[in-house]
């Protein structure tokens, strides 16, 4: 078609075009625009979110503490603080600033200080709670005690004993007031102990200030704890033993007793081992008719003593015609003494009579 022709080749097509893409320009600048300001102001409103957090915080103490011994205070203190969201998350985070009791100016006695803050950043609010606390000043004083160590006896197994405590310190520091110092009548390590204890007893113990009527001192212990060994064991010696018949040996017959036991060890009190020096051990040889080898548990012949190496003897009987050996005779092993009886012979009776008073001895 000519006439379009003619309008492509016209300055009229040329200034259309022109028109069109100024428009375009136009439009895609301006959708451009409105994005960027909304993103803009997004991150304007996250930057300028406020926020508010509670923390809590430890309370420092603006004193002179090698002179004063102060209580009454709180270890830590809250504070709530306010302000921009990420100003509020890094100094909650950090926590790098410090709240304050200031006693340098107050003298011995009790007083109510306010608290306060440094660190803070100025554009954050904050508030402490409490805002004011009250505190008691005292001379203060330090003094140097020996450790006791206190346990309950009565856990332990009978016949067991205690013997000399092992602690990592010797003694402790205490320090606090001086009216409280001077009430402290002993520092303590008391050691639990479980019932009927037989073997010693590591344990590390914390250390408390008595007075003399066992109430606890509110006073500062150093070191606050001390490992203790307590070696538990039992007492022991060893003793030789000696065979004591008893009992009447059947008619007609002699009986003779050994053992190839000489010595043995003994375990229990200490008051129950000072009253042996020999193990005395009573012997039936009624209704032994032949020659026997028998065992004998010592623990069912000496109920006071504890324990027993070897806890139990082999004792030979050899049985004789009457005729053919004496009616009362003692005769030996190779690693142990003996006594004969017999039923048949006026002294034997004698013999028996001895035999028994030598075993109750043993036993009690």
């Amino acid at each position: 078609m000519k006439w379009l022709n003619d309008f492509w080749e016209s300055k009229w097509a040329y200034r259309l075009l022109a028109f069109l893409l100024a428009v375009g320009l136009f439009a895609y600048v301006n959708v451009q625009n409105i994005n960027n300001t909304r993103q803009d102001a997004s991150t304007d409103n996250t930057i300028t979110a406020t926020a508010k957090r509670t923390i809590s915080v430890p309370l420092q103490l603006n004193a002179d503490t090698d002179k004063y011994f102060i209580t009454g205070y709180p270890e830590k203190v809250k504070v709530t603080i306010e302000g921009s969201a990420s100003l509020v998350t890094v100094t909650a985070n950090t926590q790098n600033f410090r709240i304050l009791a200031n006693l340098q100016n107050l003298s011995v006695g009790t007083h109510k200080v306010r608290l306060t803050e440094t660190g803070l950043n100025k554009d954050l609010t904050y508030k402490i709670k409490p805002q004011t606390i009250t505190v008691k000043i005292q001379d203060r004083k330090t003094r140097r005690m020996p450790i006791q160590v206190h346990y309950n006896k009565d856990s332990l197994a009978p016949g067991y004993s205690v013997g000399n405590e092992k602690l990592s310190a010797d003694t402790a520091e205490i320090t606090g007031a001086k009216g409280e110092i001077n009430r402290v009548y002993q520092v303590v390590a008391n050691v639990v102990m479980k019932r009927d204890t037989k073997t010693s007893v590591s344990q590390e113990v914390i250390l408390q200030a008595l007075d003399e009527n066992g109430n606890t001192v509110n006073v500062v212990v150093s070191p606050e704890t001390v490992h203790v060994t307590l070696p538990i064991s039992i007492p022991s010696k060893s003793v030789p033993v000696i065979l004591k018949p008893t009992g009447n040996a059947p008619s007609g017959k002699a009986v003779t007793v050994t053992t190839t036991t000489n010595n043995i060890t003994i375990y229990g009190s200490s008051a129950v081992l000072k009253g042996i020096d020999e193990l005395n051990v009573p012997v039936d040889i009624s209704d032994i008719s032949s020659s026997q080898t028998k065992t004998l548990t010592l623990a069912k012949l000496f109920p006071k003593l504890t324990d027993f190496s070897p806890q139990s003897i082999k004792v030979q009987y050899s049985v004789s015609d009457n005729g053919s050996s004496n009616n009362s005779s003692a005769s030996s092993s190779s690693s142990a003494k003996s006594s004969s009886s017999s039923s048949s012979s006026s002294s034997s009776s004698t013999s028996e009579s001895d035999s028994a008073s030598d075993s109750s001895s043993a036993n009690d």
